[in-house]
């Protein structure tokens, strides 16, 4: 089966939700999926414990700050009433109910270290891409890393031509460069046109994280 490389961008919501969706399907059907994500840090997001605890075929690696908030959202020691063989690799407990993902948006300040960041996840990229490792691979907010100046589109589109012919490639984020769109064989732009942050809505668990 080819590979084919697919881009989900635009102001809308629901970009990496939409690649998130894709990786459930590919894992059950028995594929090897990685997400690479881009600029993100937050170990207490969801799809970060769905894949540590219950998909052992789905990898994500996190290449960026933390919230300042997550040591207190997170207890590392692993849930109740698990044998020890489970204990080695579902170590999540539960994330607070009475802590909320606030405005403060220290997890994306872009900075030098925000740089450093994203050039390790392109080293983490091309590593993956030469080893024929996985089917799919999900580079989670890349273009904006490219819309921001810290990667360039040529660079990204010379490592993604060295891609094995049967694996799939999933670019998310929004701002994604005319080289790019250009590149893919898919492009699906989501369109902005209500949104409940503007009514002061928080970022929800289980729902934004």
């Amino acid at each position: 089966m080819k590979g084919r490389i697919q881009v989900y961008t635009g102001d809308g919501k629901g970009k990496t939700t939409a690649s998130l969706g894709l990786a459930l399907r590919a894992v059950g059907q028995g594929f090897r999926v990685i997400m690479i994500q881009y600029m993100k840090g937050g170990a207490y997001t969801g799809e970060y414990i769905a894949a540590k605890n219950y998909l052992p075929n789905f990898e994500i690696y996190q290449y960026g700050r933390g919230c300042i908030k997550q040591q207190k959202q997170l207890k590392m020691k692993g849930f109740y009433n698990l044998n020890e063989e489970e204990r080695k690799t579902k170590f999540f407990d539960y994330v607070r109910e009475d802590i909320e993902c606030g405005p403060c948006r220290y997890c994306f300040l872009n900075d030098k270290v925000q740089g450093q960041y994203i050039e390790d996840a392109f080293v983490k990229t091309k590593e993956t891409l030469d080893n024929k490792s996985h089917d799919v691979i999900i580079l989670d907010e890349i273009n904006v890393a490219m819309q921001l100046g810290y990667l360039k589109p040529q660079d990204v589109i010379a490592a993604l031509q060295n891609k094995p012919d049967g694996v799939e490639v999933i670019m998310t984020g929004r701002g994604a460069p005319n080289e790019i769109r250009e590149f893919a064989d898919l492009v699906t732009e989501m369109s902005l046109r209500k949104h409940y942050f503007d009514d002061g809505q928080m970022a929800r668990r289980g729902i934004e994280y």
